[in-house]
C-alpha cells in the first residue's frame, strides 16, 4: 500500500469500469472444474490469475508455526487481517518482492532483517529498494544461505545458516552464490521468518483431464496465439510466463485480447507486436558521450512514512518535469525504451508503432497532377492539371496548367464572402512594445550539448545574474523545444522582463527567413515572438553555436572566451534596443483586366466567381465595348487604358472615357501581351515611362531573371496570354487570374519590421536607391521643399539592403542593425 495507495488503485479500477468493463467480485473459479461452465456462458474466457503460489526453500523445518511465504502473508496484509506484528522477524531473500515485505512488516512495527545470499553489492534489488529499506532501519545480513528452520515445540527458534561467496557467473553473467569451503553452520535467533524467494507454478491446481494443460514447470500451457487446451479459453500474463515484470504481463494481455477480438470479429490481425529480436545484442554504447543526470524523486521523510502505509514517491514537481523531458538521450544506439516518444510529447515527432496503412483525406476538390497517379472517378471536383499526350510538354506549359487548375479549384470552392473588396490597411503594424525601464533576461540555449558544454560556461551564465538590471540569467537544454520555449515565455511575462537576449543558434528576432535559417531556428522564433506578447523589438539575439559552441571540441578555452565576450557585447546593444518601424500601408482589393481577348474574359470570369472584384477596361486600340454580365464585375463601356502607374495594391489606371481621363487604383493588374507592349507605365507622375518587361529563361541563354510565366518585372502586373508557350487561351487567361489572386490579401498582413527605412531629410533625390532595387520598392516623393526624395514601399521591400549600399548621403538605413549599429560594432573590434 506504502507504494499504491488504495485510494489511487480505486480510481483505476473505476475507469476501467467506465469502459464498459463489469467487475464480479467474490466468485471463486474452479480452474479444474469450472472452465467448461464458464466457456458456455460467454464467447471468451480469459485466464489471467497470476502466479499466487510462493516459492519453498526445500529445507527442514519449512513447516513450523513461524515460517510463511512472502505472497501469502501480503494478501493476508493488504485485506486488514494483519495491523501489528511485535516481534523479530527474518526476509529470507534478496529480490524487490522480498524489500516490499520487508519495509511493509517495519510498518506493522515489526523488527525486521533481510537474509540475503548475495553480497550487499550484487543484490538483485534496485538500489533504490535497498538504500530505502537501510533508511528505514532495516538490517542486512548478507553472504548467508538458510539451510534449515530451528524451533521448539512446533515454533520457530532460530535459522540454521552457512556462509556463502559468487560463484562462477553462468551464462547471463549471474555469479550464483555458493557455500564458503569449509564454512561452519551457524545459527540466527528469530521468533519470525517469511520466504521471499519467488514464485512457482501449480499444475496440481491446473491440469485436470479435458481440461487446462499444465508446463513441466506448473504453469498454464498455451500456443502461439495463446489459446489453452479448452476451447474458447485463452491464458495470459505471469499464469503463462512464470513471475516477470509487470510491462511484459500487460503485453500478454493486450495480445490476448487482440486473439479474443480476431476470433470474434474475423478480422485478419497480426499476431504480436513490433520487438527487437531476441537473437540480436544490443549495439555498444560510446562511454564518451555526454550525460545529464535525472530528477531526483522526492519522498516522504522516514520518520513519517515508517508509522504508516501514505505513499513514500511524492512526485515531481513542474520544473523537475520539465527539465526531465528536456533530458537528452542520445544513447547512441535504438533500445526500443520508447523515452523519445515520452519525450517528445505532443509533437508525436517519433512513430515506433508506424505502419503503411490507408487514410482517408476529406477534400472539396482534388486536383491530379501526375497522370501515372490519374484516379479512376470522373467528376467536376476531379482536376486534371497534365496536358494529353500529343501536347507539347515544357516546364513553363506545366506551370501555367498547374496555375489554371488551382484556379478552377478557387471557382469551385468559392468563398466569395470572405472576399475583402473596395480598399483597406493591408498591413497591421507590429507590437511596438518597448518601455524605457531595463529588467533584462538572459537565455542561453546548450543546443542539446550536441556541440559539447563546460562548467564554465555555466558559470559564467550564473554570475550574469550579479550584474545591474539582469533579473534572469538561465541555459536550457534546447530553446527550440516547445517545453523550453513555453518556459521561457513563462519567465519573461511571469519576471515582465522589457529586454531579452537570446544566446542561441537564432541569429536575429525578425520575421524573416534567409539562407542561413533552419527549421530550428524558425521554429524557436515563431514559438517566442508570434502570438506571445512578446516585441521582437525586445529581443537581442546572438548565434551561441556558430560563434562559440562550435570551438569547444577543439580549443575549450577559446571557446569561453567567445562566449563570455558574446553574451557581454549582446546585453550592452540590449539595453540601447529601440522600437523597430510600425508602417501601415493602404492597399486596394480590385483587380483590372485590360481588353476583351479570350484569355482575358477567362481571367475576369475565374477572379469573379471566386468573390473578388474586377474592373474591366478596353485596350488603347479598342475600347471596351462588350460587356460581362457578373455581379462582381464592374464593366467601363467605351474606356481606354491609357497609362499604368504604381506597384502591387496601390496600381493607378489611366482610364480615357469620352475624352476625359481619370485614374482608377486596383491592386492588380493583368492584361494581353499586345497591351504590355503599347501602354506605357510610369513608375510615377514625375517619372518618364518605360517598357514593363516579361522575358523567359532559355537554355543557354544567361542573364535573363526568372519569372513565373505571365509574370513580369512589376509586381501585381500580369499576362493575361504569355507568348511563347504552347497551351490554350483559357488555360493562360485561368493562370494569369490565380496569380492575380495570390497577391490579394484575405485579411491584414503583418509588417516584418525589417524594410530599408529612408530619411527625407538625409536624401538628395539622386535616384540609385531606385535603380539598384530590384523589387522596383523605392519611388519618388515630393518633399517639403518642393524637390524629390526617395520612399520604400514596405509590401515589396525585401530588406536586402541594396539601396543601402549605394546611398551616398547615408539617408537609406535598416531599422534593426542600423549604421550605429555597425559603427559601435567596428568601434569595439577595434578597441
Amino acid at each position: 500500500p506504502y507504494r499504491l495507495p488504495r485510494d489511487i488503485l480505486d480510481r483505476e479500477i473505476a475507469a476501467i469500469e467506465k469502459l464498459g468493463v463489469r467487475f464480479q467480485t467474490s466468485v471463486p473459479a474452479d480452474l479444474q472444474m469450472g472452465l467448461a461452465e464458464l466457456s458456455k456462458r460467454y464467447a471468451a474466457v480469459i485466464v489471467a490469475t497470476g502466479t499466487w503460489k510462493d516459492r519453498r526453500l526445500g529445507v527442514s523445518g519449512e513447516d513450523l508455526d513461524g515460517v510463511e511465504g512472502c505472497l501469502d502473508f501480503l494478501a493476508r496484509l493488504y485485506r486488514g487481517q494483519v495491523t501489528e506484528i511485535k516481534e523479530k522477524v527474518a526476509v529470507i531473500g534478496d529480490g524487490n518482492a522480498a524489500y516490499d515485505l520487508a519495509r511493509a512488516l517495519v510498518r506493522v512495527n515489526a523488527q525486521v532483517t533481510i537474509v540475503s545470499w548475495f553480497p550487499e553489492d550484487l543484490i538483485p534489488a534496485d538500489p533504490e529498494e535497498v538504500v530505502a529499506a537501510r533508511e528505514e532501519g532495516i538490517v542486512l545480513i548478507d553472504r548467508t544461505q538458510v539451510i534449515g528452520f530451528v524451533g521448539d515445540g512446533g515454533r520457530l527458534e532460530h535459522l540454521r545458516c552457512v556462509p556463502t561467496q559468487p560463484g562462477q557467473p553462468d551464462a547471463e553473467g549471474i555469479a550464483w552464490p555458493v557455500p564458503v569451503p569449509g564454512g561452519k553452520p551457524f545459527e540466527l535467533a528469530f521468533q519470525r521468518a517469511f520466504v521471499a524467494i519467488g514464485q512457482a507454478g501449480d499444475a496440481a491446481t491446473l491440469a485436470s483431464p479435458g481440461g487446462l494443460r499444465a508446463t513441466p514447470r506448473g504453469y498454464i500451457a498455451v500456443d502461439e496465439a495463446l489459446c489453452t487446451a479448452v476451447a474458447g479459453v485463452y491464458a495470459a500474463g505471469d499464469a503463462v510466463t512464470g513471475p516477470s515484470s509487470v510491462v511484459r504481463a500487460m503485453a500478454s494481455g493486450r495480445e490476448a485480447a487482440r486473439t479474443v477480438h480476431r476470433k470474434l470479429s474475423g478480422e485478419d490481425l497480426p499476431l504480436g507486436f513490433t520487438s527487437r529480436p531476441n537473437e540480436r545484442d544490443f549495439c555498444t554504447i560510446p562511454a564518451d558521450l555526454p550525460t545529464l543526470a535525472r530528477s531526483h524523486m522526492p519522498e516522504r521523510q522516514v520518520s513519517a512514512r515508517s508509522s504508516g502505509f501514505a505513499e513514500v514517491a511524492l512526485g515531481l514537481t513542474e520544473t523537475q518535469v520539465l527539465a526531465e523531458s528536456s533530458r537528452c538521450l542520445q544513447c547512441g544506439v535504438c533500445s526500443e525504451c520508447l523515452q523519445c516518444v515520452d519525450t517528445c510529447g505532443p509533437v508525436a515527432a517519433i512513430r515506433h508503432d508506424d505502419h503503411g496503412a490507408e487514410l482517408v483525406e476529406q477534400a472539396g476538390v482534388v486536383i491530379v497532377a501526375d497522370p501515372a497517379l490519374s484516379l479512376g472517378i470522373k467528376g467536376d471536383d476531379v482536376i486534371r492539371a497534365y496536358s494529353t499526350k500529343t501536347a507539347r510538354n515544357d516546364s513553363y506549359g506545366m506551370m501555367l496548367r498547374g496555375f489554371a487548375a488551382a484556379a478552377e479549384a478557387m471557382q469551385i470552392l468559392g468563398g466569395g464572402s470572405q472576399r475583402l473588396k473596395g480598399h483597406g490597411l493591408a498591413f497591421a503594424p507590429p507590437d511596438p512594445q518597448l518601455t524605457d525601464e531595463l529588467r533584462l533576461g538572459v537565455f542561453v540555449c546548450r543546443c542539446n550539448d550536441s556541440l559539447g558544454w563546460v562548467e564554465a560556461l555555466d558559470t559564467y551564465v550564473g554570475e550574469l545574474r550579479n550584474r545591474p538590471e539582469v533579473l534572469v540569467a538561465d541555459t536550457v537544454v534546447s530553446a527550440c523545444t516547445p517545453d523550453a520555449t513555453a518556459a521561457m515565455v513563462r519567465t519573461i511575462r511571469e519576471k515582465n522582463l522589457t529586454r531579452v537576449v537570446l544566446a542561441s543558434c537564432v541569429c536575429c528576432p525578425l520575421d524573416f527567413v534567409c539562407a542561413a535559417c533552419t527549421d530550428q531556428r524558425s521554429r524557436l522564433k515563431d514559438a517566442l515572438l508570434n502570438a506571445t506578447g512578446i516585441s521582437r523589438a525586445m529581443v537581442e539575439t546572438c548565434n551561441l553555436r556558430g560563434e562559440a559552441l562550435r570551438w569547444l571540441e577543439e580549443d575549450e578555452a577559446f571557446a569561453v572566451e567567445r562566449f563570455a565576450g558574446l553574451l557581454d557585447r549582446s546585453i550592452s546593444r540590449a539595453r540601447m534596443l529601440r522600437v523597430l518601424p510600425a508602417p501601415a500601408r493602404p492597399y486596394n482589393f480590385a483587380t483590372a483586366v485590360i481588353g476583351v481577348s479570350e484569355a482575358a474574359v477567362k481571367s475576369a470570369m475565374t477572379l469573379a466567381d471566386a468573390g473578388m472584384e474586377v474592373f474591366l477596361f478596353g485596350t488603347p486600340d479598342q475600347p471596351l465595348e462588350e460587356t460581362l454580365d457578373h455581379p462582381n464585375i464592374r464593366s467601363f463601356d467605351g474606356s481606354s487604358v491609357k497609362g499604368l502607374r504604381g506597384t502591387v495594391g496601390n496600381f493607378q489606371v489611366v482610364v480615357e472615357m469620352d475624352g476625359i481621363q481619370q485614374t482608377i487604383p486596383v491592386g492588380a493588374v493583368i492584361l494581353g501581351e499586345q497591351s504590355r507592349r503599347r501602354i506605357p507605365y510610369m513608375p510615377q507622375a514625375d517619372l518618364p515611362p518605360h517598357l514593363v518587361e516579361s522575358s523567359m529563361q532559355q537554355q543557354g541563354v544567361t542573364g535573363i531573371p526568372f519569372f513565373y510565366p505571365g509574370a513580369t518585372s512589376i509586381p501585381g502586373l500580369f499576362l493575361a496570354n504569355p507568348p511563347g508557350i504552347q497551351v490554350s487561351q483559357r488555360v493562360k487567361g485561368a493562370a494569369a487570374a490565380v496569380l492575380a489572386a495570390t497577391v490579394m490579401p484575405r485579411k491584414p498582413r503583418q509588417n516584418k519590421g525589417y524594410t530599408v527605412v529612408i530619411s527625407e531629410e538625409r536624401c538628395r533625390g539622386c535616384g540609385r536607391c531606385i535603380q539598384a532595387c530590384p523589387y522596383q520598392a523605392v519611388f519618388f516623393r515630393r518633399n517639403a521643399v518642393g524637390g524629390m526624395s526617395s520612399v520604400v514601399d514596405e509590401a515589396l521591400c525585401k530588406g536586402c539592403g541594396n539601396c543601402i549600399s549605394v546611398c551616398p548621403s547615408n539617408a537609406a538605413d535598416s531599422p534593426y542593425r542600423d549604421q550605429a549599429y555597425l559603427e559601435q560594432m567596428i568601434e569595439e573590434i577595434l578597441v
